[in-house]
């Protein structure tokens, strides 16, 4: 059995074979010039929180709120004090050669802007995450992560992640679980 790939969700495996194929996995997805600012019809999920809700606001007042000097200070001591944590790999019962491929690989990322990035999730209730992949040798790597825009995303009635792309109108463009 080759067992060379990511389960993206509990159920479905994908094969980095298959993945190789695909060239658009490359390539952004959500970006400013494909975004919607348009309103969304009653097909998307109502916003949770009670009191945004109540307001008629949406998920920007949070953006906001991190201007303020005291939100903001707090916000950066807490991802400082995160990113000053200890961390590392252990190996477990992964092979050796597994261990030195992810060591030699997880250099290249950018860990501080990418952990950065994912502690907005707290702030906003999720953190919609771009994983951008690169050919390396004969496999097919993870090149980077990169945070998006809260209000670039919602979840549809199935509970889907979309982005509220121009030109997928107001059920926005379902999201690819690879990405």
């Amino acid at each position: 059995m080759n067992n060379k790939g990511l389960w993206v969700s509990p159920t479905e495996f994908v094969n980095f074979a298959d993945a190789k194929r695909d060239k658009l996995l490359g390539r952004h997805i959500a970006t400013r010039d494909r975004s919607s600012s348009g309103a969304f019809g009653a097909a998307n999920l109502p916003n949770p929180d009670p009191i945004l809700k109540a307001q008629g606001r949406d998920i920007t007042v949070y953006r906001d709120l991190r201007s303020s000097a005291l939100v903001g200070g707090n916000i950066r001591r807490r991802k400082s004090s995160v990113l000053a944590l200890e961390r590392g790999i252990k190996r477990g019962n992964a092979p050796v050669k597994v261990e030195r491929f992810v060591r030699d690989w997880l250099p290249d990322l950018d860990l501080d802007r990418i952990i950065r990035e994912l502690l907005d999730a707290p702030l906003f209730g999720y953190q919609p995450v771009e994983l951008m992949w690169q050919p390396v040798g004969g496999y097919l790597m993870p090149a980077d992560l990169l945070g998006k825009p809260a209000e670039w995303f919602f979840y549809d009635k199935d509970n889907q992640l979309r982005f509220r792309s121009q030109e997928a109108g107001q059920d926005g463009e379902l999201c690819d679980p690879q990405r």
